[in-house]
């Protein structure tokens, strides 16, 4: 049967428990603010899906006139809250690009902080058993409740990388210049909409995840305050 952790051995649980509390309370705002501004961008392609889904026939003004909009693809709101703008005879918004590629490498940074973070959780799970003894065992019970959900973190941060990459792929895979989106903009439209829904879901889990960070501070308190006593 185990002793337990050593004095100097508790102390260094209860120094690295302060650590994470305060990061953790850092990370649970960052993820909701991250995920609010996931909708609002997932917000505009929905409104640029239904615009394109009940757009009139193109009424298009020479680009040699200026930089000329296309009338039958922006949407006013769009274009006040995100700068979406198409232009006769341009490509592809450069806010548009500017947003799948955000969306790709938050895609990559929320795989990779999903394996290095389940890599250390996994790792802390046999490491804090030794709290399991009838003396510090009322401090393991929240130090395990905070534990258990920095791991459901690292797999939620592997569902939102997947789903970020989904909507990528599904922004890639429609041609979003104006000639593009007006060869068939019902098409353009379905395909700008299923990203919108792959962003929707990322956004829930990554709010969800952060959310659930934040109730564990008072159970890092809670343990700190054991241990010590």
């Amino acid at each position: 049967m185990s002793d337990g952790p050593s004095p100097a051995e508790l102390a260094g649980y209860v120094r690295v428990a302060r650590d994470h509390r305060e990061h953790e309370r850092y990370h649970s705002v960052l993820k909701l603010e991250e995920s609010a501004a996931w909708r609002r961008d997932s917000n505009a392609l929905k409104l640029l899906a239904a615009r394109w889904s009940d757009s009139p026939a193109p009424d298009r003004l020479d680009p040699a006139h200026g930089a000329v909009g296309c009338v039958d693809l922006n949407d006013p709101a769009v274009v006040a809250t995100t700068g979406i703008l198409f232009m006769e005879g341009e490509s592809e918004p450069a806010e548009i690009t500017s947003l799948r590629s955000r969306f790709e490498q938050a895609a990559v940074r929320y795989q990779r902080l999903s394996g290095w973070l389940g890599e250390h959780m996994a790792a802390e799970w046999p490491r804090l058993r030794s709290l399991l003894v009838p003396d510090l065992v009322e401090a393991a019970r929240p130090r395990f409740r905070a534990l258990t959900r920095t791991t459901e973190a690292a797999n939620a941060y592997s569902l939102v990388a997947r789903l970020l990459d989904s909507a990528v792929h599904a922004l890639k895979a429609q041609d979003l210049t104006p000639e593009g989106v007006r060869r068939d903009p019902a098409a353009a439209a379905k395909m700008v909409l299923t990203a919108s829904w792959f962003l929707d879901s990322a956004a829930s889990a990554l709010a969800e995840a952060g959310a659930q960070l934040g109730l564990s501070d008072p159970d890092w308190t809670s343990f700190i305050a054991l241990a010590e006593a």
